[in-house]
């Protein structure tokens, strides 16, 4: 997996994309089988990970239509 300026990310790091990924269609796809917390929580982790894609220069977009 390569970031917005060609460089190939280690395999943490492409993991942790996989998880920002999984986690940003879940609270598309299926938000409303999730609890009141289970959906804050997961926002607030989206947000975590929203600060590593951006730091790993993978051009994350915004995520502002999540509530995030």
């Amino acid at each position: 997996m390569q970031n917005a300026i060609g460089e190939e990310l280690n395999g943490a790091q492409a993991e942790l994309m996989e998880c920002y990924g999984t986690l940003a269609r879940v609270l598309t796809d299926q938000r409303e089988d999730l609890a009141p917390f289970e959906e804050r929580n997961a926002l607030k982790a989206l947000g975590a990970l929203w600060q590593v894609a951006n730091g790993l220069d993978m051009d994350p977009g915004q995520v502002y239509h999540l509530g995030a």
